[in-house]
C-alpha cells in the first residue's frame, strides 16, 4: 500500500487548519466569517480524526510511531 498519499494528506489537513485559525483570529467582527471559519475547523479536525482511527493501523509500524510522537 501506498502509504505516502495518507502523509501527504495529514500535512495539508494541518496547513488548511492553521490558515482557519489565522483567518479566525483576524476575522474583522463579521459574525458569519467567525461560523464560518469554525465550521471549517471542525470540519477538518473531524476528518483528521477519521482518518487516524481508520487508517494509520494500515501504516507501517515506524511511521505509525512516528506519527503518534508527532500529535
Amino acid at each position: 500500500m501506498a502509504y505516502i498519499y495518507l502523509l501527504d494528506i495529514y500535512k495539508l489537513i494541518d496547513q488548511r487548519i492553521e490558515d482557519a485559525n489565522a483567518a479566525l483570529a483576524n476575522a474583522s467582527g463579521d459574525p458569519n466569517e467567525k461560523k464560518f471559519q469554525e465550521g471549517r475547523i471542525k470540519a477538518l479536525t473531524d476528518f483528521k480524526d477519521y482518518l487516524t482511527q481508520n487508517l494509520n493501523s494500515r501504516l507501517p509500524r515506524r511511521i505509525r510511531k512516528d506519527l503518534e510522537l508527532k500529535n
